[in-house]
């Protein structure tokens, strides 16, 4: 699954990387121009404050832990 997400502070991003890291699968951040790092990685998830989009990528299902996050309507982006 793959949404489009905002971590507009260093507060979201705390808070986005510590439920992250509780969850069992890989999580992936990315944006348009193919950069990814980890989403469960605090220095990874805070350099994603200079990318214009950030996309939040799992191999299962995670609405219901990244819903506070997620821009727009609660479709995942198409790939």
């Amino acid at each position: 699954m793959r949404y489009k997400i905002r971590l507009d502070t260093m507060a979201d991003v705390n808070r986005f990387v510590s439920i992250a890291t509780k969850y069992p699968g890989k999580i992936t951040l990315t944006d348009d121009e193919n950069y990814s790092v980890s989403g469960k990685s605090l220095l990874g998830a805070m350099y994603t404050f200079e990318w214009d989009q950030i996309y939040c990528e799992s191999e299962t299902e995670i609405y219901h832990l990244i819903k506070d996050f997620i821009v727009g309507d609660s479709l995942p982006v198409e790939e």
